[in-house]
């Protein structure tokens, strides 16, 4: 009985049912981005105001050759219109929204879901820049391009394998996982830099201002006990768990350990550095298309990859 229980258990944490789960939550994460767009770009007081500053503010940190580009994405809003703009980038967020939840077209999706969060991620998070003060994010878009191949390597199992189609499938995976183990490695390289590792206290309390009264207190909590242990024993400890990360997720070993650990990991950034991806404004998550954070994001292609990892043993 307990055997069948635990074979019941797993069917629905692997495989097909774990892959529906994990697609339509990411669905649902763009649905709840637009309305967050929505809200900023198209109802509040200052809308065309965030939505020219939310192509702007990136035009201004990001090195001299990208700057034409964005400012050319600047003078196209201009041009057309905030309004105009806002209106078309919400409605893609809703198509690929309800794409998403439905599993319709899931492949097209997908695809097109990659290219354009790489240029979302090009416009609007000025691919991370700058990278000052310690910081290492290389920007949430693309963690979203990334889920996106996760979402067409999961197609194959969604709509029934063949025996032709399994070597396919498999090189999506591995595509998947050697482009989001290359994220988590740039982002452990620059973790590894002085600007990290001796001023590693203020990337907790950096986000304390404008933080609600008990997230603040929480974060000062977090910063005394990053002082009590030693900031650059912490910062170290960081740098390793992300580079050991990156390393397992590039190389394929070690997977049914690493990918809990990453899990618990990345909800441990979020609930401290990240602050619950607070503060929510207007000008804040739903404007770069970031939803209660950037690490929580990258939950979903570790989810991917941990369903996948249990389902092999079965197959």
């Amino acid at each position: 009985m307990a055997h069948a229980k635990l074979t019941a258990l797993r069917a629905q944490l692997t495989g097909v049912p774990a892959f529906k789960m994990l697609v339509s939550t990411f669905g649902a994460v763009w649905l709840f981005n637009a309305a967050w767009q929505a809200e900023a770009w198209l109802v509040a007081p200052a809308a065309k105001t965030n939505l020219l500053k939310a192509f702007t503010h990136p035009a201004a940190k990001v090195p001299e050759g990208l700057r034409p580009l964005l400012l050319a994405a600047v003078h196209v809003v201009e041009r057309i219109g905030p309004t105009p703009i806002a209106a078309l980038l919400v409605a893609i967020s809703v198509l690929f929204g309800l794409a998403l939840l439905t599993r319709t077209a899931l492949s097209a999706t997908a695809r097109i879901g990659f290219i354009y969060s790489l240029i979302y991620w090009v416009i609007l998070n000025g691919i991370g820049f700058p990278y000052a003060n310690g910081q290492t994010d290389p920007g949430v878009l693309i963690a979203y391009a990334v889920t996106f191949l996760f979402v067409l390597a999961a197609h194959a199992s969604l709509r029934g394998e063949t025996a032709g189609q399994t070597e396919n499938s498999d090189v999506l995976w591995t595509t998947a996982r050697l482009t989001f183990g290359a994220l988590w490695l740039f982002d452990a390289v620059l973790k590894w830099l002085p600007a990290f590792l001796f001023h590693f206290t203020s990337q907790i309390t950096g986000v304390i201002p404008g933080q609600p009264h008990p997230v603040a207190i929480w974060l000062g909590f977090v910063a005394s006990v990053v002082a009590l242990i030693g900031p650059v024993t912490v910062a170290v400890l960081v740098a390793t768990a992300e580079t050991v990360i990156a390393l397992s997720l590039l190389s394929g070993r070690a997977m049914k350990i690493i990918l809990p650990f990453s899990i618990l990991y990345s909800l441990s950034v979020w609930v401290t550095a990240e602050a619950f991806g607070g503060p929510y404004t207007s000008a804040g998550t739903g404007v770069r298309g970031n939803l209660l954070g950037n690490v929580i994001i990258y939950l979903l292609p570790l989810l991917f990859l941990w369903a996948r990892e249990l389902e092999a043993p079965a197959q």
